[in-house]
């Protein structure tokens, strides 16, 4: 820590970051805290364009991404370590604050990759929930115009084992033949439109201010996911 010219402070920093926009290591080329802004920002912007990343301290949460982004499974899943050898070593808080303080660039990176990271993660999390519901009402369509089909062609065969019936009655009974094909038509257009009953029951339960808050989260995460789809 005394060493003014330790590489160890602020390496990850560094190791993202484009040197050259800086000089690389000629610290003459510019002042330092325009330095560690750049450094800092360069580093932000290659680890928001890296198709992935992830942290230590969130292993089923980053196997879940790595999963999702690269449409690859892992065989076994990822074991939750929450201490390290670092963790041994007992240190004082003047100590923990002054290590802070010579990696303050590394702090800030580790903050803004976080919350990236869990971004990510609830994007793809959301993502995997609208793709399950749209495969529900697609399978709710098909078996609702399925079901109409058998009732009709089960009427259709009843009527012309029937000889006998009065001619008179055909008119009504095509009548009835086009109301449930138009029956069918509309069930099978409106089913992945129209939410279920318990799904409008489930609406209307939540107050205004819920309403409110999800639409705010929608638009503040719209950028975000405008951003995710350029990067994948």
């Amino acid at each position: 820590m005394d060493c003014p010219y330790n590489l160890a402070n602020n390496r990850q920093v560094r190791m993202l970051s484009d040197l050259t926009l800086v000089g690389c290591y000629n610290l003459s080329v510019m002042p330092e805290k325009q330095r560690n802004k750049v450094l800092l920002e360069s580093a932000k912007s290659n680890l928001k364009h890296m198709a992935f990343f992830g942290l230590t301290e969130f292993q089923r949460k980053t196997q879940y991404l790595f999963e999702k982004t690269f449409n690859m499974n892992f065989i076994s899943p990822f074991t939750q370590y929450n201490t390290t050898r670092a963790s041994s070593v007992e240190i004082n808080e003047e100590i923990q604050k002054r290590i802070e303080g010579l990696n303050f660039l590394d702090m800030e990176l580790y903050s803004y990759a976080k919350d990236l990271f869990l971004q990510r993660y609830q994007f793809m999390r959301q993502k995997e929930h609208q793709e399950a519901r749209r495969k529900r009402q697609e399978q709710r369509k098909f078996l609702k115009g399925r079901f109409l089909q058998t009732h009709f062609q089960s009427q259709s065969q009843g009527q012309s084992q029937n000889p006998s019936q009065n001619p008179s009655q055909t008119p009504n009974l095509n009548a009835n033949q086009n109301v449930t094909q138009n029956l069918i038509q509309n069930l099978t257009q409106s089913s992945g439109q129209n939410p279920s009953p318990k799904e409008n029951r489930e609406s209307q339960k939540q107050s205004p201010g819920q309403e409110q808050s999800d639409g705010n989260t929608s638009n503040g995460t719209h950028d975000y996911i405008g951003s995710v789809e350029k990067w994948r």
